[in-house]
């Protein structure tokens, strides 16, 4: 062989050797590679601790929404067992009672309304008598007796069930 084939040979030989031993990174490029991963490997770890921090703070918030509610609603229980019971007669009656009220005399009260809804009460209709009601109009008057009854006409106090259609006001007595 001659000595350029040698020579050929052993440079074939030594770029052969070159491509198949692994190529040394800067160690600039690695120390770049661990910083990065470094990096990301912290945002992670402070996302984590965000997030189960902004979750515990939920968790408290939501206890004390939770205890408002149970508050509230029980406090709403109570007022509404305080309303049914304001709503009771026998409370009325007392209250009525301790503050100087009374039941009015017999035959003082004279019911307004149609006189035969307690007779026609199974009928159909609006107010059980089975017609619509008219417009309100006066009561018709007959001779020697007021619009309210036998009372009115003697000048006693007549006391008519139902609210009052002109307020406090309306409770004043025209003599």
């Amino acid at each position: 062989m001659s000595a350029l084939a040698v020579a050929s040979a052993r440079a074939e030989r030594c770029l052969r050797e070159e491509r198949a031993r692994p190529r040394s990174v800067p160690v600039t490029a690695r120390v770049g590679r661990a910083a990065l991963l470094a990096a990301a490997v912290a945002a992670v770890g402070v996302f984590h601790v965000w997030s189960r921090t902004r979750v515990t703070e939920t968790g408290y918030a939501l206890g004390e929404v939770t205890k408002a509610h149970a508050r509230l609603s029980s406090e709403h229980d109570r007022l509404r067992l305080e309303v049914e019971t304001l709503r009771n007669p026998r409370t009325l009656e007392r209250f009525a009672t301790r503050f100087g009220m009374a039941p009015p005399a017999p035959g003082t009260v004279w019911v307004a309304g149609p006189r035969a809804a307690a007779a026609a009460a199974g009928r159909a209709g609006v107010d059980g008598v089975g017609h619509r009601p008219a417009p309100a109009g006066p009561l018709p008057t007959t001779a020697g007796r007021a619009a309210a009854g036998p009372a009115a006409a003697s000048g006693e106090r007549v006391a008519l069930r139902g609210p009052r259609a002109g307020g406090p006001s309306a409770a004043r007595e025209h003599d």
